[in-house]
């Protein structure tokens, strides 16, 4: 369950918050927040912060006793867009075994109104005689500039994911 969508909930603080369209209401969760954050990990509910507020997802990330994913965010560092995950939020996301489901929604991977596969995931290689073909390694690797290796870079592996929201992306 995601904790707010575009609006401050009684219980968290929504990514508009940081973009200074909302005022922050709880400063991250609100007392009731955190009943919400302790009932949903007693109920094995998975908890998802892809709207919330820099200072929610610091917030959850430091008093849920389970790991939560970003359904559908990208990198911050990469596009500067209000609803990805900073270098320090993904740091936490590998502190906790946390995941963080890449979008691949224009906005979100290059902050313009267009974006390839290529933007979100790389191109390490292409189908050719039946198999993988990989190109070969540069003598001089070049900084990662796709969401999907940065997450993997700052989080891990293990904390990146494909996430199209709920109606994929149109």
């Amino acid at each position: 369950m995601t904790l707010t969508h575009s609006c401050n909930t009684p219980w968290a603080d929504n990514w508009l918050v940081d973009t200074g369209d909302e005022p922050a209401l709880h400063h991250g969760l609100s007392a009731f927040g955190k009943m919400v954050l302790e009932e949903m990990n007693r109920l094995g509910m998975i908890v998802d912060l892809a709207h919330v507020s820099v200072d929610t997802m610091k917030m959850v990330l430091t008093l849920s006793k389970a790991p939560v994913i970003f359904s559908h965010s990208s990198a911050y560092s990469l596009c500067q867009h209000r609803r990805n995950v900073p270098d320090d939020v993904l740091r936490m996301v590998a502190a906790t075994g946390s995941l963080v489901m890449v979008n691949f929604y224009n906005a979100y991977v290059t902050c313009r109104d267009t974006a390839t596969l290529s933007d979100v995931a790389g191109e390490d290689g292409h189908w050719a005689g039946g198999g993988w073909q990989c190109p070969p390694q540069p003598p001089h690797p070049s900084p990662s500039t796709d969401h999907m290796d940065h997450v993997k870079k700052v989080a891990g592996a293990q904390s990146v994911g494909f996430g199209g929201d709920y109606d994929g992306v149109s």
